[in-house]
């Protein structure tokens, strides 16, 4: 057992210790009955969630956005919260990859001039973008309101491990990769979803040396990964 999954049990044990003390100090007249009905509500469950991933993963910003959910879901007042804490987390996303200077405009229509890197967004609206490059190192999704599909299937995957960040609210995303590419997903979808559904061919071999990590929130959308 690797060190992260270690601390995952732990937290989530912690959690249900302490669930299980509220509820008896509950059943002991101890505390005031209303408590451990709260902990069952929804903005409750969101917060735990939010603690564990914020806890247990370098995806800090999906903890954080559950946790924020949870707390506007308890004090309905501050919901205007939400929309800024989700533009931060655009702006963080987005300034993050625009520091890099590899990374050329990529054409809407038509084949795209090469790029290492993939950089999104769509908002109230969408299209498509075709890739081609040699040695694609991930990037960013971004869909609101709207949506896109990007086609990778004639790009080859640099060396190494690369990250793939996707988000959506009330939007999605399709991604197209090429079959022979290996890739695992780590989305967190809230009143959404993210699926794989890529064909399966038992006789391909997949190298462990090149590996696309898809991850990020999807809220009120979905996306795809296809080949």
């Amino acid at each position: 057992m690797n060190k992260a999954q270690s601390n995952t049990r732990l937290i989530i044990g912690l959690i249900i210790i302490a669930i299980g003390v509220i509820f008896l100090l509950g059943n002991l007249d101890i505390l005031d009955y209303d408590i451990p009905r709260i902990i069952f509500r929804w903005q409750s469950i969101l917060i735990i969630i939010g603690l564990v991933i914020f806890g247990t993963t370098t995806n800090k910003s999906t903890g954080a956005v559950l946790i924020a959910i949870g707390l506007i879901g308890h004090f309905p007042e501050f919901w205007p919260l939400l929309l800024i804490i989700i533009g931060l987390y655009i702006i963080i996303r987005t300034g993050g990859l625009s520091k890099s200077k590899e990374s050329p405009e990529l054409n809407e229509t038509g084949p795209a001039a090469s790029s290492e890197f993939l950089n999104d967004v769509s908002i109230f609206g969408g299209g498509k973008k075709y890739i081609q490059t040699d040695n694609f190192r991930g990037g960013k999704i971004t869909s609101i309101f709207g949506g896109s599909e990007i086609d990778l299937f004639d790009c080859k995957l640099s060396e190494g491990y690369h990250t793939m960040d996707v988000f959506a609210l009330f939007g999605g995303s399709t991604i197209i990769v090429p079959s022979d590419w290996k890739v695992e997903i780590d989305v967190v979808p809230i009143f959404g979803g993210f699926v794989d559904n890529r064909r399966k061919d038992p006789n391909l071999i997949q190298r462990d040396d090149r590996i696309l990590y898809v991850k990020g929130l999807i809220l009120f959308g979905g996306g795809e990964i296809k080949n």
